[in-house]
Parts: C-alpha cells; structure tokens; sequence
C-alpha cells in the first residue's frame, strides 16, 4: 500500500540515515530522487532517479527530504513541492532518540540515533536533529534548522528559520538565534545572534554576513 511506502530525496549520507530509521518502522523505501547527476546511489536494490518526471509513478508515498547542513530553504523548499505534488512528508524519530511527551515536532522533522528532544521544546517543520544532538527545555526552532551532530542547545534557546548550529557546538541558555545563521562546529555562543551570520569561536564571533538564502 502506498501509504505505507516513502521516496527519499537527496542520495549523500543523509539517505543512509534515514534508511537506518526506516528498518524500524513499517514504512518501505520504495525510491530514490536526486537532480545532480553526478550523484550515485547508495543503495543497490532501490530504484534512483534524477529526473522528477518519475515522480508521476509515486504519488501519494510517503517522502523524506535528504538534504542537511546549511541548506535548509532547500528542504523546505523540496517538501512544500512534493506536497503539492501529492505526497506527504513523514516525520522519522530513531528508537534510540529521546522525545519528551509534552514536545511538539513538526512535520517532516528527522530526529537521528541517540538525540534528545526535552520537555516543552518546539520543532519545526522539516528540522534535523542530528546524532547525539540535544534540545534542553522550553527551546524552540523555526522551520528548516539543522543540529549538528552532539551539539547542545540549553534551556529556552530560541533558533530562526533555516540556521545550522555545527557538530559539537554549544548555545548558552536563553540565547536567540536568528534566521539563515550558521553557527560554526564547536563553538560556543554566549550572545544572541542576528540574522544572516556565520559565527565561529569559543566564545563565538562573527565571520561573516553572508547572503540572505531565504531571498
């Protein structure tokens, strides 16, 4: 039945991860969708296709978006068109992962081996909560964010739309972060952070301003 039936997009590491996931639930990965075609298959006896013609053959699965990292407007992006397409996005929460009862997560979020999402935190829409990674109480994140894998938000840290908080970093309590950030890996940040910066550093400074991708 197809509703039981998911198509991944994006083939790099992400895909593997989610198909982790997948071999604990009753959803089958019947496909797999990437448009750069320089990209390979991770997976032998899953059918992959670059063209979005293809899509016709799988309406109404399941998806997951495979893109992480800083490329959140693009996950977002690629699941608002699949939703208009037909399909529907499935949120994939690892047994290993921690979700308080009382969290709310949005749709399409992808919560990784050994996460911890606590007590009156918000996830939103489309968000990856990497391996190891924990969101403390009352925080909240916007559509789109990333956490790297084991970095840390403290209790009441707000996150904009789109921000990627690097691998192993650490935010402060009660920090906020603004929309289209990238906080660098093992930083520390002690101070809120406007939108559109790359911050590195422990404590974390400014880089850059870089481009507004939600533009």
């Amino acid at each position: 039945m197809k509703d039981k039936q998911i198509i991944i997009w994006g083939a790099t590491g992400q895909a593997i991860m989610l198909a982790d996931i997948l071999n604990f639930t009753e959803y089958e990965l019947t496909a797999l969708f990437d448009n750069s075609i320089d990209v390979k298959s991770p997976f032998s006896t899953v059918p992959f296709y670059h063209d979005k013609n293809h899509l016709e053959n799988f309406k109404k699965c399941g998806f997951a978006v495979a893109i992480g990292g800083s490329r959140g407007v693009d996950r977002v992006n690629i699941s608002n068109e699949l939703e208009s397409l037909g399909f529907y996005p499935v949120t994939l929460v690892h047994q290993t992962a921690y979700v308080a009862n009382d969290s709310k997560i949005g749709k399409g979020v992808q919560v990784l081996p050994m996460s911890k999402i606590c007590p009156r935190t918000k996830i939103g829409d489309y968000s990856i909560i990497n391996t190891g990674a924990s969101v403390d109480h009352e925080s909240k994140l916007g559509q789109g964010v990333h956490l790297g894998p084991n970095s840390v938000l403290c209790g009441c840290v707000h996150v904009g739309d789109y921000s990627f908080i690097g691998a192993n970093a650490t935010i402060l309590p009660r920090i906020t972060i603004g929309n289209n950030v990238i906080v660098g890996a093992g930083a520390v940040v002690t101070k809120d952070i406007c939108d559109d910066h790359v911050v590195v550093g422990a404590p974390a400074k400014p880089l850059e301003k870089h481009k507004n991708r939600t533009e």
